[in-house]
C-alpha cells in the first residue's frame, strides 16, 4: 500500500514538472523573441527557455523531455509555424535534451561545477554537440516547409548563436543554484544582487555612456571581484541580472543601445554579457578550485605532520622498549651464568652438610641447624633459578594458578614490614597465559607500591590481595593504603617515562610495560584507580582450564 502511494506521488510530481517546465519554456520564449523585437522564432538574441531547459533535465533527468516538446510545440505554433515544422523543432529539442544528459554523464561531469573540468566540459556540450544538433535539424524542418526569412547558413548560425548564448548564460547559474540551495544566504544575497542591478540600471539608463569598452571596463572588475571574494553562484546571478537589465535596455532603445541598428544592438549586447559570464565562471572556477587545492594541501601537510609526529613517538616507545628487553636479556644472561657458577658449590655444601650429619649422630640442636641450613641452599638455588627464568621468558602459554604465581612473586621481592592479607578462593582459579609475563606485571605493581609506601612513609604499611573469578575471566586485585597516587589522570601512570615516584628514581618503563604486556601479548586489562587512602590496581585475563595445565 505504501509502495503504491509513494509511486502515485511521484507520478504527480513528474507531470507536475513536465508541465511547469513546459510554461516556462513557453513564457520565457516568448518573452525573448519580444525583447528583441524579432516577431519570427529564429533570433540571434538570447533565447532563454534553452537555458532552463538544459539546467532541468541536467537536474531532474531526461525524462523531463515531454516538457520540453510542450513548451517548444506551443511555442512555435503561437510564432505562426505550421504544424508539421512545430513537431519536428519540438522533436528535434527533445532529442537534443536527451543527448546532453547522456554526454554529461558520460563525461562524468559534476552538475555542481566545482572544477574548471566540469565548466569546460558543459561548454563543449552546449557549443559543439547540443546546439549545433537543434539548430541544423531546426533550420532544416524551416528550409523544408519554406519558411526561411534569410539565407540557411545565417539562420542556422543565428539559431545556433541565440540558443548558446541562453545555455551558457543560463544553466550555469540555475545549476549552482540548485548545488547549494540549502546553503545560501539569502537576505546579503539579495542585497548584493539589488545593489549591482540598481547599479547596472543607471548605467544604462540614466548615463551617457555610448562606448562598450567603457562599459566593461566598469562592470567587469566589480563582478570578478564579488565572484572571487563571495562565491561563484553570486557571480553568475549577477551576469544573470545584468543580462535582464541589458535586454531591458536593448528592447527600449536606451543608452548604448540607441546608437546602433537592431543587429547591431544584438551583436553589442551578446558580446557584453558573453564577455562577462565567460570571465566568472573561468576565473570564479579557476579561484575557487585553487582556493579548495590549498585548503586540501593544508589540511594534507597537518595529517602528514600528526602522523609523523605519532611514528615518531611509536619509534621512541619502541626504542624505549628494546632497550629495557636487552636489558633484561643481558641481565638474565648474567643471572644464567651465575646460577650455573653457584650450582656446584651449593650442591658441595649440600654433600658436606649430609656427612657432617651422618657424624653428628643423633644430636637434635645440629640437626636442627644442619636442616635450616639445607633449606637455605634449597631456597638460594630455588631464587636464583627463579630470577633466570623471568628474564628468559619462554613465550609458551600454559595453564596456571595466579595465586601461586602471587606467592611466587611476593617470596621474590620479600616486602618487609609490609602486611599482606589474602581473599582468595578456596577451589583452584585457573588461566592460560604467559605465566612470566604475567610474573613481571606482579612484580611492577608490587615495586611501584614499595616505592610509593618509602615515599609517603606510609605508618603500618598493608597490601591487600583479592582474586575473583567470573564465568569468561579472572580478576586479580591488589590495593595498598600508600596515599594514592598524585597525578591529575591516573590512566597517565601507563604512559611511557611517566613515573609516580616523586623523587624521579625510576625510568617510567614499568607500569607502562606492565600495561602492553596485559593488553597486547596476555589479551587481558590493565587499570589503576585511588580508592580509599590508596591505590588498586586490577588485571583482568580470560580464563584458564585446570586440564590445559
Amino acid at each position: 500500500m505504501k509502495d503504491s502511494l509513494s509511486a502515485k506521488t511521484d507520478h504527480r510530481r513528474y507531470l507536475m514538472h513536465i508541465i511547469l517546465l513546459a510554461l516556462l519554456y513557453f513564457v520565457t520564449g516568448k518573452l525573448s523573441i519580444a525583447v528583441i523585437n524579432n516577431s519570427y522564432i529564429i533570433t540571434m538574441g538570447i533565447f532563454v527557455p534553452e537555458g532552463f531547459a538544459m539546467a532541468a533535465v541536467l537536474i531532474y533527468g531526461y525524462r523531463i523531455w515531454p516538457g520540453i516538446f510542450l513548451g517548444q510545440f506551443v511555442l512555435s505554433l503561437s510564432e505562426h509555424v505550421p504544424l508539421l515544422p512545430s513537431l519536428g523543432i519540438a522533436l528535434s529539442n527533445s532529442l537534443e535534451a536527451i543527448i546532453v544528459w547522456h554526454l554529461f554523464h558520460a563525461m562524468r561531469l559534476n552538475r555542481s561545477l566545482s572544477t574548471l573540468r566540469d565548466v569546460m566540459g558543459l561548454f563543449a556540450i552546449i557549443l559543439f554537440a547540443a546546439q549545433p544538433f537543434s539548430a541544423f535539424f531546426g533550420t532544416l524542418f524551416l528550409q523544408l516547409a519554406s519558411l526561411l526569412e534569410s539565407n540557411y547558413w545565417l539562420s542556422l548560425f543565428s539559431w545556433w548563436f541565440g540558443n548558446s548564448m541562453a545555455q551558457v548564460l543560463w544553466t550555469p547559474m540555475l545549476l549552482l543554484l540548485y548545488a547549494h540551495r540549502k546553503e545560501i544566504r539569502y537576505t546579503s544575497l539579495l542585497g548584493i544582487v539589488g545593489l549591482f542591478g540598481a547599479l547596472i540600471y543607471a548605467l544604462l539608463f540614466f548615463t551617457q555612456i555610448y562606448s562598450l569598452p567603457l562599459l566593461i571596463a566598469i562592470t567587469m572588475p566589480i563582478v570578478i571581484y564579488i565572484t572571487i571574494f563571495r562565491d561563484l553562484l553570486t557571480g553568475t546571478i549577477l551576469v544573470v541580472t545584468m543580462s535582464v537589465i541589458t535586454m531591458a535596455a536593448a528592447y527600449t532603445h536606451t543608452g548604448i543601445f540607441s546608437v546602433y541598428n537592431v543587429s547591431d544592438n544584438i551583436i553589442n549586447l551578446n558580446f557584453y554579457l558573453l564577455s562577462h559570464v565567460l570571465v566568472v565562471l573561468v576565473v570564479g572556477t579557476l579561484y575557487h578550485e585553487n582556493s579548495r587545492t590549498r585548503e586540501r594541501l593544508q589540511q594534507l601537510n597537518l595529517t602528514l605532520e600528526e602522523q609523523v609526529t605519532a611514528q615518531v613517538d611509536t619509534l621512541r616507545e619502541q626504542q624505549a622498549i628494546i632497550a629495557e628487553q636487552s636489558k633484561l636479556a643481558s641481565l638474565g644472561e648474567l643471572l644464567g651464568m651465575i646460577a650455573h657458577q653457584w650450582r656446584q658449590p651449593l650442591n658441595r655444601i649440600n654433600a658436606n652438610i649430609a656427612v657432617i650429619d651422618t657424624l653428628t649422630g643423633e644430636n637434635p640442636t645440629i640437626h636442627e641447624k644442619i636442616e635450616n641450613v639445607k633449606k637455605q641452599t634449597r631456597y638460594l638455588s630455588e631464587t636464583i633459578e627463579d630470577f633466570s627464568h623471568f628474564f628468559h621468558p619462554d613465550k609458551k602459554k600454559l595453564t596456571f594458578e595466579p595465586s601461586k604465581t602471587v606467592h611466587k612473586a611476593l617470596m621474590l621481592i620479600e616486602p618487609k614490614e609490609v602486611g599482606i592479607s589474602f581473599d582468595i578462593p578456596d577451589t583452584p582459579v585457573y588461566i592460560t597465559s604467559y605465566e612470566n609475563e604475567y610474573l613481571q606485571v606482579l612484580l611492577s605493581i608490587l615495586h611501584n607500591m614499595l616505592e610509593n609506601f618509602k615515599v609517603h612513609r606510609t605508618a603500618n604499611p598493608c597490601i591487600h590481595i583479592a582474586l575473583t573469578e567470573t564465568t569468561q575471566e579472572v580478576i586479580l586485585s591488589l590495593e595498598d593504603n600508600g596515599g594514592g597516587i598524585k597525578t591529575e589522570k591516573i590512566e597517565n601512570i601507563f604512559d611511557p617515562f611517566v613515573t609516580a615516584n616523586v623523587t624521579g628514581k625510576n625510568s617510567g618503563l614499568g607500569l607502562y610495560m606492565a600495561r602492553v604486556l596485559v593488553h597486547t601479548s596476555m589479551k587481558g586489562t590493565l587499570k589503576a584507580q585511588n580508592q580509599h587512602n590508596g591505590v588498586l590496581f586490577t588485571i583482568t585475563l580470560p580464563k584458564g582450564k585446570q586440564n590445559n595445565a
